[in-house]
């Protein structure tokens, strides 16, 4: 993917001249030079785990509703059992634990009123109700002595390493959204003020995992409540995109910070490449994503607290 009137472009953070931008610096003379050079497609740094779907005791997929339902509790094991079958498996579910509906469609029969007009066809009909009973994870209970067939194809996660200077950088962030691993999209919801991640485990890397983290922070920067920034959800695709790649351009700059930058960059440089193609009939768009996202980064690492955009957050905005 081809961005070489990206690279025409002046250096691009520098105008704003703020204290440190050295590395910020680095970061955007590199990504113009891979955009000038022609980046690889850009890939998702996480896979969907085949053993982490839902499982009800006897080993049997959940689907539909239940999945997505089920999917997104976060529970390390999604292994799930009503309050019986942890009694049947040696034992319980532990005191204050609340359970969760699982849905299923019952067939129950009733009498056609059609048939009354001939009693001697009083065929009964099967009209589909729908029911829910209430489950529980295997994490909700104790003493549970669950068949290896079931553990051995939901082993607990592996374990992840943190890099300490990335988990300092989100440890230091002023005033941070919520951070919740469920699910397979990694994404930052402006209304409820909180970043979604998939699991840890499921990311190629540590450096995959924290760059992905810090394109959702760099996005949660422009909530009203931090630097007030047009997230672009109201205002068409040239201001989704400029906030796409200020997020990235932010990611690219924590990650430089930490010191992780180098296993990353070229996926960086193919992400914001993909998004100023759409754009690039727009001179200013590189210059512009790049000094909002200094802006973003200065915020997460404590540099700046000044609220300067302004914009009303909505929706969600996602990697």
């Amino acid at each position: 993917m081809n961005s070489t009137a990206l690279s025409k472009h002046p250096q691009a953070p520098n105008a704003h001249g703020t204290k440190g931008n050295g590395v910020y610096q680095i970061v955007t003379d590199q990504i113009l030079s891979l955009l000038d050079k022609g980046t690889v497609p850009w890939k998702r740094l996480w896979s969907i785990i085949p053993g982490d779907a839902p499982i009800n005791v006897r080993g049997t997929p959940y689907r539909g509703a239940n999945y997505f339902l089920l999917s997104s509790l976060g529970f390390e094991r999604p292994i799930f059992l009503t309050f019986k079958q942890a009694l049947e498996h040696g034992g319980n579910v532990k005191k204050g634990e609340h359970g969760i509906p699982v849905v299923y469609w019952k067939m129950v029969k009733v009498k056609d009123d059609a048939s009354k007009a001939e009693p001697a066809i009083d065929k009964p009909k099967l009209i589909p109700f729908l029911r829910y009973y209430m489950v529980f994870n295997v994490q909700q209970c104790e003493g549970l002595k669950l068949p290896d067939r079931i553990t051995q194809t939901q082993q607990p996660p592996p374990n992840f390493d943190p890099i300490d200077a990335a988990e300092s950088i989100w440890s230091a962030y002023p005033n941070p959204p919520k951070l919740r691993h469920v699910g397979d999209r990694a994404l930052y919801i402006p209304s409820v003020d909180e970043i979604v991640m998939p699991a840890r485990h499921t990311f190629d890397s540590q450096e995959a995992y924290y760059s992905t983290l810090f394109h959702e922070m760099g996005h949660s920067t422009g909530h009203k409540t931090r630097l007030n920034r047009d997230l672009g959800m109201k205002h068409g695709i040239q201001a989704y995109s400029r906030e796409e790649l200020c997020a990235e351009m932010a990611s690219a700059f924590l990650c430089a910070k930490a010191g992780i930058s180098q296993p990353v960059i070229e996926n960086q440089a193919a992400y914001i490449a993909h998004w100023a193609q759409a754009l690039k009939n727009d001179p200013k768009l590189f210059v512009t994503a790049a000094g909002k996202a200094q802006k973003a980064a200065d915020y997460v690492l404590g540099s700046s607290n000044k609220a300067t955009d302004e914009a009303e957050p909505t929706s969600e905005l996602c990697a």
